[in-house]
């Protein structure tokens, strides 16, 4: 597997007044190489999903995702929420669900 796009790994940070009236979240970044497909994932239950799996080779941890090139740290419109995380020998999976997908016919 080939890990040639990279991405940034969010993590939020303690803000320095968390109950004050200007809070927001911040996030600490860290870029990594990552192999990342967008596909259609299909429970158990029938139910399938429009979304992005992001691989990365190593044991990582993160609260949300930025894409090099789109991600800015003003914008929320550019951080991806990740949905489910999986975990496997050297290798980190996060999974980032756009919506579900339906079928008309």
């Amino acid at each position: 597997m080939r890990y040639d796009t990279q991405v940034l790994l969010l993590t939020k940070t303690q803000d320095k007044d968390p109950d004050g009236l200007d809070h927001s979240i911040m996030y600490a970044s860290q870029t990594v190489k990552a192999n990342v497909k967008r596909t259609n994932l299909t429970l158990a239950n029938g139910q399938m999903y429009d979304a992005t799996v992001v691989r990365c080779f190593g044991e990582y941890t993160a609260d949300a995702i930025g894409f090099i090139g789109e991600y800015n740290a003003n914008d929320e419109s550019t951080i991806h929420q990740i949905q489910k995380v999986g975990r496997h020998t050297n290798r980190t999976d996060f999974y980032i669900i756009h919506g579900e997908v339906i079928f008309h016919g």
